[in-house]
């Protein structure tokens, strides 16, 4: 087998599954971090700055966790296994479905059909956003003029 920067050049099945896997996972991300920073802006201006945040010790903690609880599995992900050739370290393979239940040809067939639904999610997230508008913020509420007194 030839290897080319550490990759084989002709991946096996489980590291073309993972390349994808990471490809849609950094896709989507990418996707909501741009979304979120395209529509951050106009909520602001059009609604003003957000009018409820947390005021107690504990709101004040557990709101950048919450944040932080949506971007650290995915980064954890994504760099993982990007580093260790688009492999699933040992740890992260111990937690994943158990071979009981799939055979390793379902277990493709489903992660492979996950990554054809991110890019259904995303046109789902992408809409919300529109939806949403000037009431959008990532964490707390954010109310427009028409509602203020």
């Amino acid at each position: 087998m030839y290897y080319l920067a550490g990759l084989a050049t002709l991946p096996s099945t489980t590291q073309t599954v993972e390349g994808l896997a990471v490809f849609t996972t950094f896709r989507h991300l990418q996707y909501v971090l741009s979304s979120m920073s395209a529509i951050a802006p106009v909520a602001n201006a059009e609604a003003g700055s957000i009018r409820t945040t947390p005021t107690s010790f504990i709101g004040k903690i557990i709101t950048p966790i919450h944040g932080l609880s949506f971007f650290v599995p995915t980064v954890t992900y994504i760099l993982c296994v990007t580093f260790n050739r688009f492999v699933q370290p040992a740890w992260m393979q111990r937690m994943s479905i158990p071979d009981t239940y799939f055979t390793y040809e379902n277990k493709v067939g489903l992660r492979v059909a996950a990554c054809a639904a991110t890019f259904v999610l995303m046109r789902f997230t992408g809409r919300t956003f529109k939806h949403l508008g000037n009431q959008w913020h990532a964490i707390g509420v954010c109310t427009s003029s028409f509602f203020h007194t």
